[in-house]
């Protein structure tokens, strides 16, 4: 068991059921650090930034209704968000910000003419992004996870999900880790040969491992290292539970005090330096720990 370390103060309590929620730690291909604060009440910013170096925050984009919880780069540096509430037909959307102009604009409002929940992104080499759609519940898995192409389009490519939250792409980009919260399990998704004597692959969900995380407590967001081991983030726990490539849980890291909401791990570019974000009644914090093995330098972080 490793204790993680306090780094930073980043945000007041805020108001409402759900009280301060930072999501969303993400390192930029260049190392810049990003979070967000999903329950703030604007003039309180959503998207801030963190300078590691002077711990200072710096506010990027506030509005009075969104809910951001994720983000995501593509190839060419684009951030984009989750937005849980703000989109269409009662569901959320996928956003792209806009340093220049500090102002996010729609990307994705709906699959296949249908509402959608985007909880968590992860997107390849290619600018293909995957999607967690938010929906679902053990005895009604309606849950998906949505691929949007480089060229616009969209679709699921798998259903039948309880609450897909957590999302990652493995270092080789073949297949998907995701967690379905409500069923409390971690998941590898890969294109597999449905049986020995099956010749074509199709899209299959493996469960690599069923949780116990106790009656208040939730898996959030996936982070992988550059040897693939995976990180998630447990809400209402106060820890990080830190998984082999093959889906074996091989550690454990405790946030200290009174900090249960635990929702995302992001691991500086080139180092073993990995931050998390996580709240309680005081307000919302930066934690670090020293990760199993180095993120990738020059290459996005985290989400």
């Amino acid at each position: 068991m490793v204790t993680a370390e306090w780094f930073a103060t980043v945000a007041t309590p805020d108001p409402g059921v759900f009280g301060t929620s930072l999501e969303g730690a993400a390192f930029d291909s260049h190392g810049h650090f990003y979070f967000v604060d999903t329950t703030a009440q604007k003039p309180k910013p959503k998207l801030m930034s963190l300078d590691l170096g002077t711990r200072k925050v710096s506010g990027l984009y506030s509005d009075p209704n969104s809910m951001l919880n994720c983000i995501g780069f593509g190839p060419d540096g684009t951030m984009y968000l989750c937005d849980l509430e703000n989109g269409v037909n009662g569901g959320g959307r996928v956003v792209r910000y806009d340093p220049a102009t500090g102002e996010i604009a729609d990307v994705l409002t709906s699959v296949g003419g249908s509402a959608f929940v985007p909880d968590d992104m992860t997107i390849d080499t290619s600018g293909d992004m995957y999607v967690a759609d938010y929906q679902g519940t053990p005895t009604s898995p309606t849950g998906r996870i949505v691929v949007r192409g480089a060229d616009g389009s969209a679709v699921p490519v798998l259903t039948g999900l309880s609450h897909p939250n957590g999302i990652v792409l493995t270092p080789d980009q073949t297949a998907v880790w995701i967690d379905e919260d409500l069923s409390g399990t971690l998941d590898h998704v890969a294109h597999q040969l449905s049986s020995p004597a099956s010749s074509t692959t199709t899209v299959t969900l493996h469960t690599a491992s069923y949780l116990s995380l106790g009656a208040n407590a939730y898996t959030d967001s996936l982070t992988v290292d550059g040897r693939g081991n995976i990180y998630m983030a447990v809400y209402g726990a106060g820890e990080v539970l830190e998984f082999d490539p093959s889906g074996i849980q091989i550690g454990r890291v405790v946030i200290p005090g009174d900090v249960p909401n635990v929702t995302h791990v992001a691991i500086e570019p080139g180092t073993r330096r990995a931050f998390v974000t996580a709240s309680g009644p005081g307000g919302g914090y930066i934690y670090t720990f020293p990760a199993l093995a180095p993120a990738p330098a020059g290459a996005p972080n985290g989400g």
